[in-house]
């Protein structure tokens, strides 16, 4: 199975030479860290890449090394983060039943905590367990909760990338188990998370393709993959399984053409290049290609070897399969009893898929509430948000129109107040200019006039002359006093 989050361990592969010696600096680096989310982030990355390069042998004295650094550490995740190893040293190994009870203890672990990004990590892992056992109900449920707590991310997390892998890792699941429509559906939610991103785009858009064209392959579609397998030929697709996208996508072609004959040759040459990861799934189509070309024993040989495949087990839609092209070799090789007691082992495997295949529409009806949940849950928040942005917007409104009220309030008292100081002022002016001004100017006159119609106005003058004089400081202290005030 193709999953965009899973760490690959080929089976078959040879081990290592020599085991790589843990980078103690950057693995201090790493558990310095304060953010939680970037320190687990980073970790179980490095853990994994440690174990899955480890020696089998090794793998016991590596998971010590990083449970003492942990202790030394203080982290208050290392018992989660044990079983998580543990778990994924098991499958590495291929012991998946092991393997999927320590997840989920490192599961139980992380939710006394209630570390959503650890849950995300661990149910996503599970799922990638749960997978290759065959247990498409138990996957698809995982992630289901996988996704609850990435939704509980979202403030955290600086792409879409997480969520569109899950929806890639859905589809993956879905079109194995016959549920084409829901399958695309999901591809091309990968596709909008990921339209304005291109980064993540260039890395997982030639995944989504992919799945799109084994969805259209099983359906018999030639046109459609023809036009995906062009685009899976794009130069600008990065992902590391792109050579093997392209081989197996180009003999599908060739299988949905029936061209029997080239599409066996192509499959054996797959087999002998070292570039191509060659799984069970060649196998697959060959037996198929064999039993549409008419070379039946070849058919019957390919079948029998992966019946004999643990990996097949659990897979009832495979089984199926396979008995069905070996009830329909022995029936074309006369072999009735057989044919029967094939047909009848297909027919069992057919009903335990259709029931599997319930189980997992039941789980698909669920997710699809989450979402509408989810949905809900952030249209709220966003209504919240507004809500409250309405609430502050009127405030601030209110306060404007207090604040403007005030200030008129302010103006018109001062208004006010300057024309009862001007009237004020304009009395006090009229005061002085009648008790003032004009009582020395009226003095100043009569003398004057006493002056003017004098027999002898020098004499006069002489004896008014004083009087004239202090008239005159006095009318001139009256304007001065005028001047100060309107001055003030």
């Amino acid at each position: 199975m193709f999953s965009v989050l899973q760490a690959q361990v080929p089976k078959g592969t040879v081990a290592p030479p020599h085991q790589p010696k843990i980078n103690q600096d950057t693995l201090a680096n790493i558990l310095e860290q304060k953010d939680d989310f970037s320190r687990q982030k980073r970790l179980v990355v490095f853990v994994k890449n440690y174990l899955g390069a480890s020696l089998p042998e090794k793998l016991t004295a590596v998971q010590d090394t990083f449970n003492q650094a942990f202790t030394r550490a203080g982290m208050l995740d290392k018992d989660a983060f044990a079983n998580f190893m543990v778990s994924y040293a098991l499958y590495k190994q291929h012991n998946l039943r092991d393997a999927e009870a320590y997840m989920n203890k490192a599961i139980q672990a992380a939710d006394k905590r209630n570390d959503a990004n650890l849950l995300f990590q661990f149910y996503t892992h599970l799922s990638f367990i749960q997978t290759d056992q065959g247990n498409f109900i138990g996957a698809i449920y995982s992630y289901r909760l996988s996704k609850k707590e990435l939704t509980k991310l979202k403030d955290k997390l600086p792409d879409n990338r997480p969520l569109a892998s899950i929806n890639i890792n859905i589809s993956d699941l879905y079109y194995k188990s016959g549920f084409y429509t829901q399958a695309l559906n999901y591809l091309d939610r990968a596709l909008a998370l990921l339209a304005k991103d291109e980064k993540n785009m260039a890395l997982l858009s030639s995944a989504i393709y992919y799945n799109k064209s084994e969805i259209f392959f099983r359906q018999g579609n030639l046109d459609s993959l023809k036009a995906y397998h062009v685009k899976l030929n794009d130069p600008r697709n990065k992902n590391y399984k792109i050579f093997n996208y392209r081989q197996r996508t180009a003999y599908y072609m060739t299988l949905l053409k029936q061209d029997y004959p080239l599409a066996i040759k192509q499959i054996i040459a797959l087999k002998k290049n070292p570039k191509y990861i060659y799984n069970e799934l060649e196998d697959q189509r060959l037996g198929d290609a064999y039993f549409m070309n008419g070379q039946l024993d070849s058919a019957k040989k390919k079948v029998e070897e992966q019946l004999a495949v643990a990996a097949a087990n659990n897979h009832p839609e495979i089984k199926y399969h396979f008995y069905d092209v070996l009830a329909q070799v022995a029936q074309k090789q006369g072999d009735n009893k057989a044919a029967a007691r094939n047909f009848e082992l297909a027919l069992k495997e057919s009903q335990e898929n259709n029931l599997r295949l319930t189980q997992v529409g039941d789980i698909s009806s669920q997710i699809k509430i989450d979402e509408a949940e989810n949905s809900y849950t952030q249209r709220a928040a966003i209504y919240e948000k507004e809500r409250l942005w309405l609430i502050f917007m009127v405030i601030v409104a209110a306060l404007i129109i207090v604040a403007i009220a005030l200030i008129y309030r302010n103006v018109k008292q001062k208004r006010h107040y300057e024309q009862l100081l001007f009237a004020n002022k304009k009395a006090e002016l009229a005061f002085i200019n009648s008790h003032e001004v004009r009582k020395h100017l009226t003095n100043i006159l009569g003398i004057m006039d006493i002056i003017q119609h004098s027999d002898n106005n020098k004499e006069e003058y002489k004896q008014c002359e004083e009087y004239l004089l202090s008239s005159a400081k006095r009318l001139d202290e009256a304007i001065k006093n005028i001047s100060e005030k309107i001055n003030e």
